[in-house]
């Protein structure tokens, strides 16, 4: 098969047919590394179609108390299997194209268990290529999160700059997905009484630290994440590393033969009756009665 580059399968499948309490730590964040890109497949069956100026909502004025799922689909999700989710901080770097076509090839392979997961976003990152990359991501499946614009400490920010931080990212994801606010993962994870407050959503930590951007090798993070594996864990990696890309490949497959279904945070909460408020801060999702 001849290898095509990413804008081309992103447009393929965007005009094809359509296709979580807190626990805080001091995090460094990561640099970028080129990756060999995977191809994507021949089709790619995407589950949210891209908006369009005419589709594109109108923003709302006010944030809910409580993260509002109604939209979020639970029809791929297999209620016998047990639910973790991952999530990819410093999006979007080169290995993003890289991590689409491992998730894109998993699920054509896997049409009874298809995967998904969460992406947070600095805005920072965008360039002239970054929508299309997103909204490929989008129609995948993939949930788009927020990690701020600039990746700042957020407990070192006053709250005008706080809250510039959050806006300017949502702002930059709104005409992609419609969706005025994201999930929020603060950098470092690490958040303070006026970061709760701030926040127009619920903060998303996480369970089991891969410590991608150390430089670890891809078996270490696929044993950090299948040695410490529960349902309603929340995942940590990164954009950037394709030690992390190659882990990803085997975790899947390895993790539904163990009877898991990886997916998003939104996803892993719906499934499990979890309830996100507003400014709270969540490392897991277990399921509710």
């Amino acid at each position: 098969m001849q290898k095509k580059s990413w804008k081309t399968c992103a447009i393929t499948l965007l005009i094809g047919p359509l296709l979580l309490c807190g626990c805080i730590s001091d995090r460094q964040p990561s640099s970028k590394n080129n990756s060999d890109i995977i191809e994507f497949p021949n089709s790619l069956p995407a589950e949210n179609a891209p908006l369009t100026s005419e589709t594109t909502p109108s923003m709302p004025i006010e944030p809910p108390i409580e993260w509002d799922v109604s939209d979020v689909s639970l029809s791929e999700i297999d209620p016998n299997r047990k639910l973790i989710s991952f999530t990819f901080d410093d999006a979007p770097a080169r290995t993003l194209e890289s991590l689409l076509a491992v998730f894109a090839a998993f699920n054509e392979e896997n049409p009874d268990c298809k995967a998904s997961a969460t992406v947070f976003v600095n805005g920072s990152r965008f360039d002239g290529e970054t929508p299309l990359l997103l909204s490929t991501a989008y129609a995948m499946g993939l949930e788009l999160g927020n990690h701020t614009h600039s990746h700042y400490d957020l407990t070192k920010l006053d709250e005008s700059t706080l809250s510039e931080e959050i806006q300017k990212t949502d702002e930059l994801l709104f005409p992609i997905d419609g969706k005025p606010w994201h999930l929020l993962r603060a950098p470092f994870g690490k958040t303070n009484e006026l970061v709760k407050s701030i926040s127009p959503v619920p903060l998303i930590d996480w369970t089991i630290d891969t410590l991608d951007w150390t430089g670890i090798s891809a078996d270490s993070i696929y044993r950090t994440v299948y040695d410490n594996r529960f349902s309603g864990a929340i995942v940590l990696m990164h954009d950037g590393y394709k030690n992390t890309i190659d882990a990803v490949k085997r975790l899947l497959p390895d993790l539904k033969a163990d009877g898991y279904q990886v997916v998003s945070v939104s996803r892993l909460a719906k499934a499990h009756n979890c309830v996100l408020e507003r400014g709270k801060t969540y490392i897991r999702a277990r399921k509710q009665a």
